[in-house]
């Protein structure tokens, strides 16, 4: 739980200095890229981990502003794009947990300037989205 709880914490600061260059860029038009048959935003680019097993996973944030995923297995395969919902406005944020590559937060800025964020178990299952804890500690996955 200690490794949860500084990894909540990282996430935290991240947001904290993250937050200030979101609120300071110009607007700009948005940009579309592709990546294996999906579409994103350009500017919060691609997010890539591996997991325990050689899964490459990938996360964008979708011209509808959710979190998508897409992993290839290590036999070279892509699963093709799942929605992982939310709805977004930064670069996604992969944090591993207790040094163990398939137990991670993948996290992003919300609608509402804080940072949210989804745990990935070893299983494959992913919680529900939840505020960062430094924001709000009452939520389920907070220490």
């Amino acid at each position: 739980m200690r490794g949860f709880k500084g990894a909540l914490t990282a996430v935290a600061a991240l947001a904290a200095f993250a937050g200030v260059g979101a609120t300071a860029a110009p607007a700009q038009a948005a940009t579309y890229c592709t990546d294996n048959g999906g579409t994103y935003f350009c500017q919060y680019g691609i997010t890539t981990t591996t997991l325990a097993d050689g899964t490459k996973q990938e996360f964008v944030v979708g011209t509808d502003h959710a979190v998508w995923t897409n992993w290839r297995s290590t036999d070279g395969h892509w699963n093709g794009w799942q929605s992982l919902g939310g709805w977004v406005q930064s670069r996604v944020v992969i944090d591993d947990i207790q040094n163990d590559p398939s137990t991670f937060t993948m996290a992003a800025i919300g609608t509402d300037g804080n940072y949210w964020f989804r745990l990935h178990y070893p299983s494959g299952q992913w919680t529900a989205w939840q505020v960062s804890c430094a924001v709000s500690d009452t939520g389920p996955l907070c220490p």
